[in-house]
């Protein structure tokens, strides 16, 4: 989470508590105002000038199983949203298939 409705500085908690208020019951999140080795270091970087991306971490393994990216640069995958939703899905359904 880069900020907080406010703008203030991205923490791990202000991200659990905007996905907890939207029904989510697990997962986790990072803050750019927390990273190291000093606030801003992921902002600052080449690598989120425009873009975002996104990671599924099944809490059971704590394995990348899913990524992509999303910008407005070139080189980005930008998936749709159903594209996206779909990966949730099969992500899903695999992790509960592994417990």
């Amino acid at each position: 989470m880069e900020a907080n409705q406010i703008g203030q500085p991205g923490t791990a908690e202000g991200c659990r508590d905007f996905m907890d208020g939207r029904g989510s019951e697990a997962g986790w999140c990072v803050g750019d105002g927390q990273t190291e080795p000093e606030p801003g270091v992921w902002d600052d970087s080449p690598f989120s000038v425009g873009r975002g991306f996104d990671i599924i971490v099944p809490t059971h393994s704590m394995e990348i199983v899913f990524t992509t990216n999303h910008g407005t640069p070139g080189g980005n995958e930008n998936l749709t949203g159903d594209e996206v939703l779909d990966a949730v899905i099969d992500a899903v359904e695999t992790a509960r298939e592994q417990q």
